[in-house]
């Protein structure tokens, strides 16, 4: 029996020395280096995350696979790392398929997970790039601009372009957004919050939810008429908003009630499609009468001997502060 053990020994000694010019040749993967004592300890110099070799995580990819699912390392990244399988050819371009912003509307917008790497401020975090190199302005990703608005302008942050990528104002997500913010030919801005509450941060309550579409809630304003407003999603109407003609003003309240043919002047009530963008709906005459219903019959031309300073002897406003700001400016 001690010779077969003393064969045996012989053999492997031979076997050994006849493969040791191969395997002085072998060079293991550079990312193997990080697999020392505290390679997943964040405050250990061996931590992973401060050896990737190439800031890219290329060199993971040897042993962890293309999309870090483990490969013939066996071990998957992605089980502490979920969102990292978005980081592949193509994720910085946004006509990709693989750009990461697709990734994130398909998470329901949870940056969490570019937080695991990145920093809890998008800066870096420990090696990773940084966020705010594209994402510059105020929040980085979390800035409102960043899904909805113009992403170039950080003070642009309503639609277009919209969480979908849609432009165009037939899409209800764009609509008719830039034409209630900005001032038009009938009056001034109108704020955010006449139709939507303003959240006080990426993670407000209500902000990122499972509803479908953003929740319309009509501010005092809007709803300062007589009957509340409402949007329908179905057809994409407003109804019964105040700066669309849901207003009275009763005579027994006004200073000057020889001007009423009724006991009140009422608007046309007008429920206006918010994906028609096309100026037809805000023309002079499509929320109120010319002159508004209850009221001593006029020209045109003589709506400016009353209200001077609001409107011009051929129905253009002068003043758009005085127009659609819930009373009557007069002499």
């Amino acid at each position: 029996m001690k010779y077969i053990k003393y064969y045996l020994a012989l053999s492997l000694l031979f076997v050994l020395a006849s493969c040791s010019d191969v395997q002085e040749d072998i060079t293991p993967p550079a990312q193997l280096s990080v697999h020392g004592a505290g390679f997943l300890s964040q405050s250990s110099d061996n931590f992973h995350g401060k050896k990737l070799t190439d800031n890219s995580m290329e060199s993971c990819k040897q042993c962890h696979a293309s999309n870090y699912s483990g490969g013939t390392a066996g071990v998957s990244c992605v089980n502490c790392h979920p969102a990292i399988n978005v980081h592949v050819d193509g994720i910085l371009l946004p006509g990709s398929d693989n750009f990461h912003g697709r990734f994130i509307a398909s998470t329901n917008w949870d940056l969490s997970q570019c937080a695991q790497c990145h920093g809890d401020d998008y800066a870096g975090g420990i090696t990773s790039p940084t966020c705010t190199t594209c994402h510059n302005k105020a929040g980085g990703p979390e800035a409102c601009n960043t899904c909805h608005g113009d992403f170039f302008k950080g003070g642009s942050i309503a639609p277009p372009q919209a969480t979908n990528n849609a432009k165009e104002t037939s899409d209800p997500r764009v609509g008719a957004h830039q034409a209630h913010l900005n001032a038009s030919l009938l009056s001034g801005k109108v704020s955010c919050m006449e139709c939507h509450i303003l959240p006080s941060g990426f993670e407000a309550p209500g902000h990122i939810d499972n509803t479908p579409h953003a929740e319309v809630i009509f501010g005092a304003f809007t709803s300062s008429g007589p009957s509340n407003p409402s949007y329908d999603f179905a057809n994409n109407t407003c109804s019964n908003t105040y700066c669309h003609g849901n207003f009275e003003f009763k005579k027994e309240n006004s200073d000057y009630p020889f001007i009423y043919t009724a006991d009140k002047m009422t608007g046309n009530n007008f429920s206006p499609k918010w994906n028609q963008v096309d100026g037809s709906q805000a023309a002079c005459g499509t929320c109120h009468g010319l002159p508004p219903t209850g009221h001593e019959d006029a020209e045109l031309k003589a709506c400016g001997i009353c209200h001077v300073g609001v409107v011009d002897q051929y129905g253009n406003i002068t003043d758009k502060s005085k127009h659609i700001n819930g009373k009557i400016d007069l002499f």
